[in-house]
């Protein structure tokens, strides 16, 4: 075989296996955006998506907050003012988290129905808005 042919066989192997690698690592860092109706449909079904990365908007439901700052373990209710879902994150509790701002939070159901927060970001649009 021709070395110029091995050479464009071979450039064509490499550049399938990099967008394999970078499509596979794409699906796997993007998540579903879940309405909290649907996270609890999908709790009360026992369907935890497989572990899928779940990204979820809401309010903090009033008195559900609770720290512990020995584990720096934070959980809390996420509400849309009909549903709850209970919320568990290991890591520092975010600047205005008590604010009443929109809190948005990504990760994934555990077997057990949990929700496990791997991100916890608190919104303030007044911040960011022009006058």
């Amino acid at each position: 075989m021709n070395k110029k042919i091995r050479l464009i066989i071979a450039i064509g192997i490499i550049v399938g296996v990099m967008s394999f690698l970078i499509s596979a690592g794409f699906k796997s860092s993007t998540g579903n955006y879940l309405t909290l109706e649907e996270a609890t449909e999908v709790q009360t079904q026992g369907e935890t998506k497989g572990g899928r990365f779940v990204q979820m908007e809401g309010l903090l439901a009033a008195n559900s907050a609770n720290f512990d700052q020995e584990e720096i373990k934070l959980t809390f209710g996420l509400t849309d003012g009909k549903n709850v879902i209970d919320i568990t994150y290991f890591g520092v509790k975010p600047d205005n988290f008590d604010s009443g701002y929109p809190i948005i939070v990504e990760g994934k159901f555990t077997s057990d129905n949990e929700f496990v927060a791997e991100k916890v970001l608190v919104k303030c649009p007044s911040k960011y808005e022009e006058e």
